[in-house]
C-alpha cells in the first residue's frame, strides 16, 4: 500500500488479483489484499470460491472488500473469478493443449531424418480433470557406399560417375501415451488420481511397457504464475520385450513389478507470460530393485507467436532401469519446436 493511483480498465479478476488493462504500462496484475479502493463503472459478474455469483452494476473495492448494496459486503479473499465461463460455475469443461512437433532433414556422405511430435489435451471442470499426453520420435541415417563389382572395379552410373547405394538405418524409434484422470476433494488442492501409460522403444528391445496405478495428488502452487502438482501412489509395471526370430538370441525375459509412482508437473510465467517454463516428472520406483526404477524427466521454455501458434526449446532424460541387457539406459535429447495450442 504505497498510495499509488492507477488508471485503467478492469479486465479480469482471477486467484486473488485484479488485472487493468493501462494507457503506458500495459496489463498490470495487483493483488486485492493490496487495494484501497477501486472503482470501476464496469457491469460485472463475480464468482466466490463456494460457487456464489453476484452480478453488479459497477464494481467497488474498499480496504479489502466489495461494496454490495442490499447485501452484506464481500471481502476480496472470497472471491474467486470474475465473468465466469460456464465450467468454472459448473458446468460442462474447459478444454486447453497443444501440439508440437520437429523436424530436420542433413544432407551430406552421411543423411540424417529426425522427426519428433508430441501432443497434450486437458478436460478440466470443478469436479474432475482428464489429462491425456503423447509422443513419438523418430530418426534414421542414410548412408551412401560406393559400389563396386567382383573384381572391385568402380560401378559406373549412366553419368559415368561411380554409383552409391543408400542404405537407410533406423536410429531412434519409440513412443509413448499416458491418460490421467483427477478428481478434486473438498480441499480443491487435493485430489484422487489414477494414471496409464503404454510406451514402446525398438532400440531398447521393448515391444510395450504398460503401467496403470492409482495416486493422491496435490496442487503445492495455484498461483496464475506458479503451478505445482505433486502426486504419490502405487503403479503396477509390465514389460513385453520384443522377440528375436532366433530364441538363443534372446537377452531379456518378460517381467513385471508393483512400484512407487511419484510424479511433479509445473510451470510458471516469465517475464509477464512472454515466456513459459514448464516440468514434466515421471518416477516408477521398483522396490524390489531399485536399479531396474523408471525415470523420465522434460523440462523446456516456450513462448507465444501469433495466431496461437508457439516456439520451445526441451530437454530431456529417460533414464530405463528395466532396458534389455546390453542396451543403454539413459537417454538424452535436447529439441527446438513449433506448434499450435488453444
Amino acid at each position: 500500500m504505497d498510495q499509488s493511483v492507477i488508471w485503467g480498465e478492469v479486465i479480469d479478476i482471477r486467484e486473488g488479483e485484479v488485472v487493468v488493462e493501462t494507457q503506458w504500462l500495459g496489463e498490470v496484475s495487483i493483488d486485492l489484499t493490496a487495494i484501497m479502493l477501486l472503482e470501476s463503472d464496469q457491469e460485472i459478474e463475480l464468482l466466490t470460491k463456494d460457487q456464489n455469483k453476484f452480478a453488479l452494476s459497477s464494481l467497488q473495492v474498499v480496504e479489502g472488500e466489495v461494496v454490495l448494496e442490499d447485501e452484506e459486503n464481500l471481502a476480496v479473499d472470497e472471491l474467486y473469478v470474475a465473468n465466469p465461463e460456464e465450467w468454472e460455475e459448473g458446468h460442462g469443461y474447459s478444454l486447453e493443449g497443444r501440439v508440437t512437433s520437429a523436424v530436420e532433414f542433413l544432407r551430406g556422405n552421411t543423411s540424417t531424418d529426425q522427426f519428433n511430435a508430441d501432443f497434450e489435451t486437458i478436460l478440466r471442470s470443478q469436479r474432475d480433470r482428464i489429462t491425456v499426453r503423447g509422443d513419438y520420435a523418430e530418426t534414421s541415417a542414410v548412408v551412401l557406399s560406393p559400389e563396386y563389382d567382383e573384381m572391385g572395379e568402380p560401378v559406373l552410373d549412366a553419368n559415368g560417375d561411380q554409383a552409391v547405394t543408400k542404405d537407410s538405418t533406423p536410429t531412434i524409434d519409440n513412443w509413448a501415451i499416458v491418460g490421467k484422470y483427477d478428481y478434486f476433494l473438498s480441499n480443491s488442492q487435493n485430489y484422487l488420481g489414477v494414471n496409464l501409460g503404454v510406451n514402446a522403444d525398438r532400440f531398447a528391445d521393448i515391444e510395450r511397457r504398460a503401467y496403470i496405478g492409482p495416486y493422491f495428488g496435490r496442487k503445492l502452487f495455484v498461483d496464475k504464475t506458479y503451478q505445482l502438482d505433486a502426486e504419490l501412489g502405487l503403479s503396477y509395471v509390465e514389460t513385453d520385450f520384443i522377440e528375436p526370430d532366433d530364441p538363443a538370441a534372446r537377452n531379456a525375459s518378460d517381467n513385471y513389478f508393483t512400484g512407487i509412482n511419484l510424479n511433479f508437473t509445473g510451470e510458471t510465467e516469465l517475464f509477464d507470460g512472454a515466456l513459459n517454463l514448464y516440468l514434466r516428472q515421471t518416477n516408477i520406483l521398483n522396490v524390489s530393485d531399485m536399479d531396474k526404477s523408471i525415470y523420465r524427466t522434460t523440462f523446456g521454455l516456450r513462448f507465444p507467436l501469433l495466431f496461437g501458434l508457439e516456439a520451445a526449446a526441451e530437454a530431456s532424460a529417460d533414464y530405463d532401469g528395466g532396458a534389455a541387457p546390453g542396451k543403454e539406459k539413459l537417454d538424452e535429447a535436447v529439441r527446438f519446436r513449433i506448434g499450435y495450442n488453444w
